[in-house]
């Protein structure tokens, strides 16, 4: 059935099959009809994945990755890997295809142990770049522990290994703790193996 629709400009349209308005005007649903939508309102041209780094690194505060240290002589062994695949030392050398990156990659992440992840492989497009990734340390410690090497201000204390109560441990009243409707929640599943938690009851008894 034909449709009556209103186009940018306020007017009415009828008398065609499938017809919408849009803000480019009124543009037909059907398979046959042109696309006139042009790639700029798609994608922006020569987009690197800006945003979508972002998102990943707004993310991945304190995710799960093995520490990394990389050895003295790293960079002369990522030299000789490029060499031996792509027949070239220069730092500016660009991967010419997805396969010779793959290789590149597999060969250093085998030699290495050390993979680049999903969110920095955009950003690995030449010889320097995978240079300076493999010669970048990671420390997985997190802030906490990072301040027993600090030398901390006289009036600041900080206590490691702080007490918790469980009921299970914690036996000398019955296992009843002095707040008796709070629970103890450990948030994420590695914190959860490093901290039991329990679910008080909110009504008595409290054991």
């Amino acid at each position: 059935p034909d449709l009556l629709v209103l186009g940018t400009d306020g007017r009415k349209t009828s008398g065609v099959p499938a017809y919408l308005a849009t803000t480019h005007g009124v543009n037909r649903l059907s398979s046959s009809a042109p696309d006139t939508t042009s790639q700029d309102d798609i994608l922006p041209p020569n987009r690197r994945f800006s945003f979508d780094a972002e998102s990943l690194a707004s993310r991945g505060y304190l995710r799960s990755q093995m520490p990394y240290s990389p050895p003295e002589d790293i960079e002369n062994e990522v030299l000789r890997i490029c060499k031996e695949l792509l027949k070239s030392t220069d730092l500016h050398t660009p991967f010419k295809d997805a396969n010779t990156k793959f290789m590149v990659l597999a060969e250093c992440s085998k030699a290495y142990n050390h993979t680049v992840p999903n969110s920095l492989m955009h950003k690995i497009t030449s010889i320097g770049e995978l240079v300076t990734f493999y010669k970048t340390p990671i420390n997985t410690t997190v802030p906490l522990n990072m301040m027993k090497e600090f030398d901390l201000p006289k009036n600041l204390h900080v206590i490691y290994k702080y007490t918790r109560f469980h009921p299970e441990t914690d036996t000398m009243f019955g296992g009843v703790s002095a707040y008796t409707k709070d629970s103890t929640i450990v948030p994420g599943l590695k914190n959860k193996k490093r901290y039991p938690g329990y679910q008080a009851r909110s009504t008595w008894p409290y054991q």
